[in-house]
């Protein structure tokens, strides 16, 4: 057993008031209360830093790095950039960066290679420190659609990120295939948009989205849809997807279908944030106008009820572009985003932490309640923050500084506390028996 005392507390709803005392059992919380700490087990005073529940991104590309979008149009699938093996190397520095910038758990958004499905089999041999993952497998499309380079004679044998697959037979079989190497979500691009460049309409027939919806569902996986436009966002909302990505043109009719349906959406406004700076690919200015819909229908969406989820395209894409990219897979930026949503008037910064943690849980597992809450019996997924992160989300961009401890599944594997004295005060890795990394 494990008690952290004289702790302020972030729920993953609310700042709870006044200090208390949090004790863990194993990977599980046991008791959360407002009384001292009494009884059998090691004991650690957090003089009034904070604890919360750990962050969750839920858009994530782990093997994504320092790539544009020109490659793929060019004939350079994403996911061809380097071997199988250097794309796996990504992926472990990324699980490195995200635990060191608070995040203990990721929902997958595509890879290459089973990156994602790998990582979860690495950390669960403890061979690397890593995050909690749901790992998703590759890019679902069809032939000839957007992401499907026009310079066919530069295909590969294997695939990278991409998969192009046509008809409700083949794509049954790929859903199925994908689910067998690990899998639990699965990705497929019904529309163009989010600063794609659009060669067609949709992507994919309806029938083709009603079999990967129900092919994933049938075997216990979610589905999460590229998709910008409203017919297509509505027709994904029908058909059963669990989470929408990006989103570009929700509107309140959107909001009512999701709220419904109770669908998932992941804004991720920073990158087309970023393409709008540099001035790229708003023709017309329809990107800017499509930014600042998304801008103000979100707190008519948190305030509706949807599940609204932290997570964008990090990749250092803009890394040649823009000085201190915020969408580099470097310490610190992940977290960027809460602060820039909790800016938007209308959205409180505990509605906004939530989307990285009480929302975020509820999609990361399949069992409700489990991650991203603090309460009895949930999972002791958490890290320790010096400082109030409701009176300032701009602490989740400083981890260097504020970030003092994370503890993931029951075990310690960043500890920053600070100590007086290392005798009288052992340190948190020590009590709970683990070893910080």
């Amino acid at each position: 057993m494990l008690t952290l005392t004289n702790a302020k507390i972030f729920d993953g709803r609310e700042m709870r008031q006044g200090r208390h005392t949090l004790t863990l059992d194993g990977n599980r919380i046991a008791t959360l209360g407002a009384k001292a700490a009494t009884g059998t087990g090691d004991v650690l005073d957090l003089h009034g830093l904070t604890v919360m529940p750990g962050l969750i991104t839920c858009h994530l590309h782990a093997d994504f790095y320092k790539f544009t979008l020109a490659q793929g149009l060019a004939g350079d699938p994403l996911g061809k950039e380097f071997p199988p093996g250097v794309m796996m190397a990504i992926g472990v520095r990324t699980c490195r960066v995200l635990l060191e910038s608070g995040f203990t758990g990721y929902v997958g958004a595509s890879c290459s290679n089973d990156v994602d499905a790998q990582l979860k089999i690495a950390i669960a041999e403890d061979i690397i420190p890593g995050p909690r993952i749901r790992a998703c497998g590759h890019h679902i499309g069809t032939t000839a659609d957007l992401n499907d380079s026009p310079k066919w004679w530069r295909n590969f044998q294997t695939p990278g990120t991409d998969l192009f697959v046509d008809g409700p037979d083949a794509l049954r079989r790929v859903v199925r295939e994908e689910i067998r190497r690990g899998a639990q979500t699965i990705k497929f691009f019904a529309s163009a948009g989010h600063g794609f460049p659009g060669r067609t309409i949709r992507n994919m027939a309806r029938d083709e989205i009603a079999t990967i919806v129900d092919t994933a569902h049938n075997r216990g996986a979610r589905v999460r849809a590229h998709v910008a436009d409203k017919a297509m966002i509505l027709e994904c909302i029908e058909l059963g997807v669990d989470v929408i990505d990006h989103g570009d043109e929700v509107d309140e009719e959107c909001i009512e279908a999701m709220v419904k349906a109770g669908t998932f959406w992941v804004p991720s406004l920073i990158y087309p944030k970023l393409l709008l700076e540099l001035g790229w690919g708003d023709s017309g200015g329809a990107m800017q106008r499509l930014y600042e819909s998304v801008r103000r229908v979100l707190p008519l969406a948190q305030k509706a009820g949807v599940r609204i989820l932290i997570g964008d395209d990090y990749s250092g894409v803009f890394r040649d572009a823009v000085k201190d990219d915020p969408l580099d897979h470097q310490v610190g930026r992940y977290g960027r985003e809460l602060a820039y949503y909790g800016a938007i008037d209308g959205l409180s910064p505990a509605e906004v932490l939530s989307w990285g943690t009480r929302n975020a849980g509820e999609l990361l597992v399949d069992a409700p309640g489990k991650v991203g809450i603090i309460e009895p019996g949930a999972l002791a997924d958490l890290i320790v923050i010096d400082g109030d992160p409701i009176a300032d989300l701009s602490l989740f961009a400083r981890p260097e500084q504020a970030l003092k401890a994370v503890i993931r599944d029951g075990a310690v594997l960043i500890d920053r506390l600070p100590r007086a004295d290392e005798a009288a005060t052992p340190s948190l890795a020590r009590i709970a028996g683990t070893t910080a990394r």
